[in-house]
């Protein structure tokens, strides 16, 4: 019988610990809308040349002809996709390939 008192107890603790601040959560204020300025978002979009669009065949053509006229975001990401690729090929080949070889079976050193 006190697992069972135990288990209502705490269901009622859940029950009044959710309801109680629903009061509060439905309680509506009036804000006030300020007016700023552009976001940080916006001034990082500027200067990476967000509106003009990128060609994919001079970014990851063989060639790169016309890479250079590329807008700047499009350079980052390319930059980026390089990035993340030699991560990935550490993160699952050179870590655990010398996780083997320091902590393996056969001790090298």
């Amino acid at each position: 019988m006190r697992n069972f008192r135990q288990v209502a107890l705490a269901g009622a603790t859940a029950l009044a610990v959710t309801f109680s601040s629903t009061a509060v959560a439905a309680a509506q204020n009036e804000t006030t809308k300020v007016e700023s300025g552009p976001s940080l978002s916006h001034e990082i979009g500027k200067h990476l040349d967000s509106g003009t669009t990128a060609d994919g065949r001079a970014i990851f053509g063989v060639q790169k002809e016309g890479f250079e006229e590329q807008p700047a975001w499009a350079k980052l990401l390319y930059g980026l996709l390089i990035f993340n690729s030699a991560a990935a090929f550490f993160g699952l080949i050179v870590g655990p390939a010398y996780n083997f070889i320091v902590h393996g079976p056969i001790n090298f050193r």
